[in-house]
């Protein structure tokens, strides 16, 4: 979404979307294999950029279950900043899981990962819209582009780039292409067939293919093929969902599910 500041001697634009406390908790634990788990709850800002940012520095590397665990359950935010979180968490390995909802901008940021697990509709999309807003973020009025021309190129560039990076992370152009056609208010809730289809639930190929070896010729509990692995992780957004303000119980539910084939 995009908000219009006001009032506006000059038109002032940015990325944002709903006004809620934000929570960016990163954990290290289970040393020596230590997996940082990162926890964004509430509205995406440039803020919730720098902690991620910082947060990526600590990941060393990617012990089982995760070198980096990302929980989200946001209802979205500043679109630009999420896309750069996306670009961070790509090139950190994230292993990214929907915990409550993803819906509007915080789809750029499951996007982001190469393992990426949701629940049939806890993510939903729309358009780019353009709000007028005060100082505080309140949300005066919505603004057709049309009426504003440097709204509307804005909204075109960003739409450009959303679409770009969508594509750059693997995602089906489909994608955006249904996003663009939801124009009302509110968001379009993808079905686990829809989150499949599009991409936002799956797996990074080039690094899936390492991932799914070394499970494969793992010579303990968790050696398994890679359908079996993917099968396994799938189930833990869903399962493990109840510890994600808990750092440490998450990653053992992680692995516990990762080790036993008879949970549900």
């Amino acid at each position: 979404m995009i908000f219009l500041r006001h009032p506006l001697p000059i038109i002032l634009l940015a990325l944002t979307f709903f006004i809620q406390p934000i929570e960016v908790h990163a954990s290290e634990h289970l040393s020596p294999e230590k997996t940082i788990v990162v926890n964004i709850k509430g509205q995406i800002s440039k803020n919730v950029l720098e902690k991620v940012r910082r947060s990526v520095l600590q990941v060393t590397w990617d012990p089982i279950p995760a070198g980096l665990i990302v929980l989200l359950d946001s209802p979205g935010g500043d679109g630009e900043a999420a896309i750069r979180i996306g670009h961070l968490l790509r090139a950190s390995n994230a292993h990214i899981f929907v915990t409550g909802e993803c819906a509007s901008a915080c789809i750029f940021v499951l996007a982001g990962g190469v393992v990426r697990v949701a629940p049939a509709y806890s993510v939903g999309i729309h358009r780019g819209r353009i709000t007028m807003s005060d100082a505080d973020a309140k949300i005066i009025k919505e603004v057709d582009p049309s009426e504003s021309p440097a709204a509307q190129v804005k909204l075109l560039q960003y739409e450009a780039q959303a679409s770009r990076f969508l594509a750059e992370m693997g995602m089906s152009p489909e994608l955006f292409t249904l996003m663009q056609s939801h124009q009302f208010k509110g968001v379009y809730r993808l079905s686990s067939a829809e989150l499949a289809k599009f991409g936002l639930t799956g797996f990074a190929k080039a690094y899936w293919e390492g991932r799914a070896a070394l499970f494969t010729n793992i010579k303990d509990a968790y050696q398994m093929d890679e359908l079996e692995l993917k099968k396994r992780t799938m189930r833990v957004a869903s399962r493990c969902s109840g510890f994600d303000r808990q750092a440490i119980e998450f990653v053992r539910c992680y692995k516990e599910t990762l080790r036993d084939p008879f949970l549900n």
